[in-house]
């Protein structure tokens, strides 16, 4: 059996906690203490960020939770214990805590997880920077999907879509009176579940280019990150349901 590992950061003997105040505040649960310490150095080097505890067994997340009240919590996917069950009694114990799933492997169990409460799914292999621009996204009430995982969660609407009727509803506009037709292009592509750079070897464009295309598309349809983009594009059938 895996010893368990918990550990609250104690506001009194903690500096940076009590220059942080109101800033997000994270908790990681993972048993691979390399990947722990590895996030919590990240973390702690943000301005706007804490980092608030850690444990390895899920049935301790709620208990922490509790103890420490974090806004996110990042928590791998096979922790001991099912991380369904854990989601809902985060929800109901601190329904304040986001909970960001992070995996190893691509996994039909995303969405799963997303319907249970998860607010995003990431795998571990992405870079420092992008698990953090997660966190900020998530921590402001958006929902953070990584590209390979989005083309699921489009399946999913459109087999929905299909089971129950159009669940779409008559679009305010045309794209065309929003969008240019090649941020429509990006959009689509991004609909698939492409990344950046898939998408740049796709059109034929810079990634820095792409970079710019799905910025004007966020601002233009006043949405936080990519998975609030396509899934308003679906919801206003810019996006077919095939």
């Amino acid at each position: 059996m895996a010893e368990s590992h918990i550990e609250a950061i104690d506001k009194k003997n903690h500096k940076r906690h009590i220059r942080t105040h109101g800033n997000i505040r994270v908790l990681i649960a993972d048993q691979d203490a390399h990947f722990r310490a590895k996030i919590k150095e990240a973390v702690s080097r943000e301005e706007d960020m804490v980092f608030v505890g850690e444990c390895t067994k899920g049935l301790d997340i709620p208990y922490l939770c509790k103890r420490v009240m974090p806004h996110l919590v990042i928590m791998d996917l096979y922790l001991p214990y099912s991380s369904l069950d854990i989601i809902y009694q985060i929800s109901q114990m601190t329904p304040q805590a986001k909970v960001l799933i992070l995996s190893d492997r691509d996994d039909p169990y995303v969405l799963e997880t997303i319907r249970s409460g998860a607010s995003g799914y990431l795998l571990k292999n992405l870079e420092e920077k992008q698990i953090l621009d997660a966190i900020r996204v998530i921590a402001c009430g958006g929902v953070y999907i990584h590209p390979i995982m989005m083309g699921r969660v489009v399946n999913e609407l459109r087999r929905l879509s299909r089971k129950e009727g159009d669940l779409t509803k008559a679009a305010p506009c045309s794209w065309r009176e929003v969008l240019t037709y090649r941020e429509m292009e990006v959009l689509q592509l991004m609909s698939q579940g492409k990344n950046n750079r898939s998408i740049s070897e796709h059109l034929y464009i810079s990634e820095k280019t792409v970079k710019n295309h799905v910025s004007k598309i966020l601002y233009k349809l006043n949405v936080q990150d990519r998975t609030q983009a396509v899934l308003l594009a679906i919801k206003y059938g810019w996006v077919p349901l095939v």
